[in-house]
């Protein structure tokens, strides 16, 4: 028995490939991935003692019995056999497809949701997989496990939409799934690239090693697919000149890029520029998300509608119906005297686009409430604690995901890195640390609480917690006698 028998052998069947081994049942082809923190060659024996017709595996190391070994298959990389296995079992869904593809340190989720709303405002029927949710053809919204699922899922998730009679897909794809292959297989029309900044280096080590992982994404260009480039961006440089085989739409707002954004301004509570095009012309959009980091996201789903020959006009009808992502931006209203945000940033350059965003907003006070998370890159902590510190009138440091690292060490290293001067204090508890920040907010005022945004959990040691940032805020707001739900 070789691969491509299997091969053919899922293609009536793709319900059969399995890469946990727990979930193995008889007839099933396991298929054995060396991830980052497990390798499921490990796992080989127990595939085969639960059923598994063959297992393919990178490594026969396992002490196999002569009848088991008729049903073990080497490969040189399982995570491709994998891919090609999955591709030809759900039919290749990405070719039948308009497929967008988005990477990027900052802007990933927004884009891809901006991107599917202009599609909306096109009459195309799609799709999107992202961090926040995976929404299918009929609308329904389901909560994502992770940013990019495992190509099984992938393909499972495109097939679904092709059923469906669906039109369009975007994905949004983490630098760890290009990393592993995750999306091997899949073609893209459009791979948009929104930035790149420190982040992750926990897992990629260096800028070199994250920028070519991020790179792999024009790898799943079509033949006649388009990369879609900040050229603003410095990496952008470097990017056409080691991709100059590929086509590619730019943006930006520097420079004479092919989608460029002038004059931002705000009217009321709408973010106002124009978006012009050097082959469409132009057209004046009132965006309801603000800040400057939202032109760029605008700017990139844009790009993509005129690589799928669309024009600007729809660019900006999606533009201006889009209402924003969860935990994005995301006001929570009350009769409060003051402004309450949650936003996900958790990034150095997400941190300064969220708060010069909110600077803008009023010119009292800014509060914000953050923390960084544990067993991740360390580095970013007091460069984080700097930002904050320099933009924010007031600081709450406290707890973000622990994980297996002490809350008190992560705020404490977060704190070497601010000015002082200010008003900054450190409260672990992070319901405590946000009752504090409204406590001390006064008319005019706006808190933002960083780093969690849609995440309605904390992960404490091994264990995780309910905590929504949104839920907590109204619960408090409504202890301090404030109505929810309603603008103040």
């Amino acid at each position: 028995m070789n691969l491509n028998t299997i091969i053919q052998k899922v293609t009536k069947s793709p319900e059969k490939i399995k890469t946990d081994s727990r979930s193995v049942l008889p007839g099933d082809i396991f298929v054995a991935i060396k991830g980052y923190n497990e390798d499921g060659h490990i796992y080989t024996g127990e595939a085969l003692r639960r059923g598994a017709e063959f297992v393919v595996c990178e490594d026969a190391s396992y002490n196999a019995t002569d009848e088991e070994k008729k049903k073990i298959i080497c490969v040189k990389d399982s995570r491709l056999s994998l891919a090609e296995m999955t591709k030809t079992a759900f039919c290749d869904p990405s070719k039948k497809l308009l497929t967008c593809g988005v990477t990027g340190t900052n802007g990933k989720t927004t884009t891809v949701y901006l991107i599917d709303s202009m599609f909306s405002a096109a009459g195309i029927s799609s799709g999107f997989i992202s961090t926040v949710a995976l929404k299918g053809i009929n609308g329904d919204l389901e909560d994502a496990v992770m940013t990019t699922p495992d190509v099984v899922s992938i393909n499972r998730l495109l097939a679904k939409m092709v059923e469906l009679k669906g039109k369009a897909a975007v994905i949004e794809i983490s630098s760890h799934a290009l990393s592993q292959n995750r999306m091997a297989g899949i073609g893209l029309d459009q791979a948009v690239f929104t930035n790149i900044t420190p982040e992750h280096l926990d897992y990629h080590k260096d800028m070199g090693s994250y920028l070519n992982d991020k790179m792999k994404i024009f790898n799943a260009l079509k033949d006649d697919g388009i990369g879609v480039l900040n050229t603003d961006d410095p990496a952008s440089e470097i990017i056409l000149s080691k991709k100059n085989g590929l086509k590619f739409k730019t943006f930006g707002l520097k420079g004479t890029p092919d989608i460029k954004a002038e004059k931002i301004g705000y009217v009321n509570d709408r973010m106002r520029f124009i978006l012009s095009s050097k082959k469409c012309g132009s057209t004046e959009i009132f965006s309801r998300v603000m800040g400057v980091h939202n032109v760029y996201n605008i700017m990139a789903a844009a790009s993509c509608m005129i690589c799928a020959g669309l024009d600007l006009e729809i660019a900006k009808k999606g533009a201006e119906e889009f209402r924003g992502v969860p935990g994005r931006l995301q006001e929570v209203l009350s009769d409060a005297p003051f402004r309450v945000f949650v936003d996900y940033a958790h990034t150095p350059v997400a941190i300064v686009g969220l708060l010069e965003c909110l600077r803008g907003l009023s010119e009292k006070r800014l509060i914000c409430v953050f923390g960084c998370g544990g067993d991740r890159d360390k580095s970013k902590r007091p460069i984080m604690g700097k930002i904050v510190s320099t933009l924010a009138d007031k600081t709450v440091v406290t707890s973000d995901n622990s994980r297996t690292e002490s809350s008190s060490d992560i705020i404490k290293q977060i704190r070497e890195g601010m000015k002082g001067g200010k008003d900054e204090i450190a409260i672990e508890d992070r319901g405590e640390a946000i009752r504090e920040a409204f406590k001390s907010a006064t008319d005019g005022d706006i808190v933002v609480i960083a780093g969690k945004g849609h995440e309605d959990y904390q992960i404490i040691g091994n264990e995780r917690y309910y905590f929504d940032d949104t839920v907590i805020s109204k619960e408090i707001l409504k202890e301090m006698g404030y109505y929810p739900g309603i603008s103040g």
